[in-house]
């Protein structure tokens, strides 16, 4: 078998450029061809991060590029051959890589080449940093700079994080789990080892225990930016320092902590057939990403609620903020939830200003579905199944045994736990676009939507206003339009993304009061937008239109029955009170 070593170096720290050696011993042929990967797992977008190498070069042997991502060397009947390259890091996100004098991320895919056929034999990496700096990754640990993973995959999902990190380290089902903080937290470090203990046990025990040896979360908060990237047997996440603080922005950090270790199961473990093993040159196509990623938003929610870390209330006011939200975009109407999962490689991580009018996000609209869908199977099964079983059956059966499922299974498995059909379902909600009655749903559990009139010091204001119906944005004190909805009066009148609003009505209006400008007028009315489109100055007249403007949220029935008790009890965790 082939064996093949990598040594990752960071001399420079300040130029941002790693040093990469891929040394290959016992590689049969005339050649190697050394391959970057143009994506990275749980990224859906083609990356090219070959872009970002550079200084390529193989001493002693003859090498030239067969396409934009792909290096061949010629061995010359030798048995060893070293390739050596650098890479431009300066991309502080959970997708790339970042290398400054403070610390270095290292996100496998877009820094490690793999040998062609031979991404299957075990590797090691030779991690060497500056004087001072730690290492942390999920890879094992041959020594203190030597990491060895069992072939190219494991590799590529294992992060390291190198420099002076805060790392809290506990012990939970007899595993070792590390939290690495890379920049400050504005709360206690205790805590947040609490409450993420409580996360783990929370969404353990839907599988039983825990698939790992040992776990690593690597949080960075040097940025203005959110997200989260899951891994094999770890997490990268980012939140901003300041976001700790206050107690709702602290639990949008838990929320995602306990989305990324969901994926623990679902999609790292609990996938389709293509979506591992990978292919890295080119795209993976599923139409299941509504349930990688939808139902893993779901999970988010659920689990804070198990975790005792929110309360009923709480759980509720972020179901009826995403139902709202969905609401709000009129693409729910022009793509189902299986046409967003195919087409991400080309519309979800590339959107413009038209996309709320065309699209619909897979997590937003596929974490309502599961939603629905639990609820459903509950009430099917007088409460005896839900989504849960339906999860734990794609485990035990493919899961735990390191195989992906045929697509068409999943919807089986849905049915073998509800006892029944779900093709009415699949046909609305799944490939099709019909409108969710959320309150029929919720009304399995007892609980119904509402909608109320939005209120401001302490006083309800009118369910109908009037409405331009765009999106703006602030540049200092100007107003972009970032955004026109599909036949609202703006579209109608000729408004465009891009085009700045000057005035109205002949009156100077900025960020803080175009809104109010618009509100002051009826329906039906007449008003003239003056605008900058690029160097031109235009009028444009628009009939305002109106339309309504409530909040949405989820509230107990007067009078539950009996199965509606028992179905919000194992939903939520407590005894259902009557609403008014």
């Amino acid at each position: 078998m082939p064996e093949i070593r990598y040594a990752l170096a960071m001399r420079r720290p300040r130029s941002h450029l790693f040093a990469v050696a891929v040394e290959v011993r016992d590689m049969e042929g005339e050649y190697i061809d050394l391959v970057m990967p143009v994506w990275t797992p749980g990224s859906y977008k083609v990356r090219d991060y070959a872009r970002n190498v550079q200084d390529f070069e193989a001493p002693g042997r003859r090498w030239g590029k067969t396409a934009k991502h792909r290096w061949r060397v010629f061995t010359a009947g030798a048995r060893r051959v070293t390739a050596r390259y650098r890479v431009y890091a300066n991309e502080l996100n959970v997708r790339g890589l970042h290398l400054d004098d403070e610390h270095a991320y290292v996100n496998g895919a877009a820094v490690f080449m793999y040998v062609d056929g031979a991404k299957h034999v075990p590797v090691t990496v030779d991690v060497r940093p500056p004087r001072g700096w730690r290492i942390v990754s999920g890879l094992e640990r041959l020594s203190s700079g030597v990491l060895q993973a069992g072939d190219y995959d494991v590799l590529v999902d294992s992060p390291i994080e190198c420099g002076r990190f805060d790392l809290q380290v506990w012990r939970q089902f007899g595993r070792e789990h590390r939290l690495a903080v890379h920049g400050p937290v504005n709360r206690d470090r205790r805590e947040l080892v609490r409450d993420i203990r409580k996360i783990i046990a929370a969404e353990a025990g839907i599988f039983d225990g825990v698939p790992y040896r040992d776990y690593t979360f690597i949080l960075h908060t040097l940025t203005q930016d959110g997200g989260g990237l899951e891994h094999l047997n770890s997490t990268s996440l980012q939140h901003p320092a300041q976001a700790f603080a206050k107690r709702d922005r602290y639990e949008r950090f838990l929320q995602l902590v306990a989305h990324e270790f969901f994926h623990l199961w679902n999609v790292k473990r609990i996938h389709p057939v293509g979506l591992g093993p990978f292919d890295y040159e080119r795209e993976t196509y599923t139409g299941l990403l509504w349930v990688m990623e939808g139902f893993t938003s779901y999970y988010e929610i659920l689990a804070l609620r198990r975790a005792k870390l929110v309360s009923v209330k709480g759980t509720f006011k972020a179901l009826a903020e995403r139902i709202q939200q969905y609401l709000d975009k009129p693409g729910r109407r022009h793509q189902s939830l299986s046409e967003s999962s195919f087409d991400t490689w080309i519309k979800f991580y590339n959107p413009n200003e038209h996309t709320p009018n065309a699209q619909v996000s897979y997590y937003e609209k596929g974490s309502l579905v599961a939603l629905c869908m639990d609820l459903e199977i509950r009430a099917r099964t007088r409460n005896r199944r839900s989504l849960d079983d339906v999860l734990r059956a794609l485990w035990e059966a493919y899961g735990r045994r390191g195989v992906g499922f045929p697509e068409p299974e999943f919807k089986r498995a849905v049915e073998r736990a509800a006892g029944s059909t779900f093709d009415e379902f699949w046909w609305d909600y799944v490939d099709g676009t019909v409108e969710i009655d959320f309150d029929a749903f919720l009304r399995h559990a007892g609980c119904r939507l509402v909608r109320k009139p939005k209120r401001e010091d302490d006083r309800e204001l009118p369910v109908r206003k009037t409405w331009l119906g765009i999106i703006a944005g602030r540049a200092g004190d100007r107003v972009l339009v970032t955004s026109v909805r599909a036949g609202s009066p703006a579209e109608k009148g000729g408004l465009c993304a891009r085009d700045e609003i000057l005035a109205i009505d002949g009156l100077r209006v900025g960020p803080d009061d175009w809104e109010k400008r618009i509100e002051e007028r009826r329906p039906g009315q007449r008003a003239r937008v003056s605008l900058l489109r690029g160097p031109f100055l235009r009028e444009v007249d628009v009939v305002l239109g109106e339309r309504e403007d409530v909040t949405v949220s989820v509230e107990a029935v007067r009078k539950p029955t009996a199965l509606q008790r028992a179905i919000y009890q194992s939903w939520m965790g407590e005894a259902l009170r009557a609403g008014r």
